[in-house]
């Protein structure tokens, strides 16, 4: 259980893949994303948390993955945190500010 393995956007801790992506999370990554992802899933992880602490932009394909993500680990082993700027603006302008556990 305290086996960690470090990937360029995923962690794994325990049942949890937290997903960091520095700077941009947008369509040239979303591949290498979902290979992470699914590497995660293989290696036990059934929740996901996504930290936007790092991240400076989202586009529409970032969202439609991790809408597709949200669905595959189920939506209440989905959460999300530190958005801010442009990237908590369109999490607010998409309706999906919910994701965000530390809002307000």
């Amino acid at each position: 259980k305290g086996r960690m393995l470090y990937m360029q956007f995923i962690t794994i801790k325990g049942d949890t893949a937290v997903l960091a992506v520095n700077g941009n999370y947008i369509t040239t990554r979303v591949k290498a994303i979902k290979a992470e992802f699914n590497t995660a899933r293989q290696n036990g992880c059934t929740k996901l948390l996504v930290d936007f602490q790092h991240t400076t932009l989202l586009d529409s394909t970032g969202i439609s993955q991790l809408c597709d993500f949200r669905q595959l680990v189920q939506p209440g082993n989905f959460s999300a945190r530190n958005a801010h700027g442009r990237v908590l603006t369109v999490l607010q302008d998409s309706m999906l500010d919910s994701w965000l556990t530390d809002r307000g």
